[in-house]
């Protein structure tokens, strides 16, 4: 759980980071355009995004492409940050019983006993 959570808020400074490069975009330009995941994909590595929908075209069918790909890859980077980000907050939140169960993964202790006060 402690991973997922991690991986939450690591999605959450993403978002955080698309938000000023938004900003900052509008601040320049005059105009409020929103990165997209597509865009953000093609600012990172242009060529991986032509050959994965190359890739989705000659293997799956090039109908999954404009259907279901494409417009996934239109939604806002920052929407798409935060709806994740606290999802995964969310997935990897602690059980309604207050302690954590133990066990290696999550890296909780089991309650420390404590040892009775000698009387003087």
């Amino acid at each position: 759980m402690v991973l997922v959570r991690a991986f939450g808020w690591l999605l959450l400074a993403m978002a955080l980071a698309a938000v000023v490069h938004d900003a900052l975009a509008w601040w320049s330009d005059g105009a409020l355009r929103l990165l997209t995941l597509a865009g953000l994909w093609t600012r990172i590595d242009l060529g991986s995004l032509a050959s994965f929908q190359a890739g989705i075209e000659h293997s799956v069918d090039p109908a999954v492409w404009n259907w279901v790909v494409r417009p996934i890859l239109a939604i806002p980077a920052v929407l798409a940050f935060i709806v994740l980000g606290l999802i995964c907050l969310w997935l990897g939140q602690r059980p309604a019983g207050g302690r954590a169960s133990t066990s290696y993964v999550t890296g909780s202790r089991p309650p420390r006993k404590r040892r009775g006060r000698i009387g003087l």
